[in-house]
């Protein structure tokens, strides 16, 4: 192989790593700060927020949509307009009982927070860690 087609070689594969090497790994979920539901406050209306806790009850209210409560009193709306999105899946049994991590918009009315969500992927389900037998 002569000096010119190694450095053509080397070249081409520089031009194919750097794309990879310089760009930046959107934040994962690990790394986004989550703000428990207890501590959300009225000074949080309008900041779109990461929130987890465990959902007390999930209701679907006819006309409003689904309603998911936390102990503290938080609610998260998913108004009615917007469930046909959740296909395949009953939100009801999906998020009843489980810890959620959930981003959107604190909204506020009639003096009850709440967080406003209009798609599947703002909601996960986190998976508990199962203790290891000793």
């Amino acid at each position: 192989m002569t000096i010119r087609n190694r450095h053509a070689a080397v070249a081409a594969f520089a031009l194919l790593i750097a794309p990879v090497a310089f760009a930046q790994a959107p934040p994962t979920a690990e790394e986004v700060e989550v703000v428990a539901v207890g501590d959300v406050t009225a000074e949080h209306v309008g900041e779109e927020l990461t929130v987890g806790g465990r959902a007390l009850d999930v209701r679907r209210i006819q006309g409003s949509g689904l309603h998911i409560s936390f102990l503290s009193g938080f609610l998260v709306l998913i108004p009615e307009s917007h469930m046909h999105l959740w296909t395949g899946v009953d939100p009801i049994k999906r998020y009843k009982g489980r810890n959620l991590r959930i981003t959107g918009e604190v909204m506020e009315e009639n003096d009850q927070l709440f967080l406003g969500v209009t798609d599947p992927d703002q909601m996960e389900v986190i998976q508990r860690q199962r203790r290891r037998r000793r």
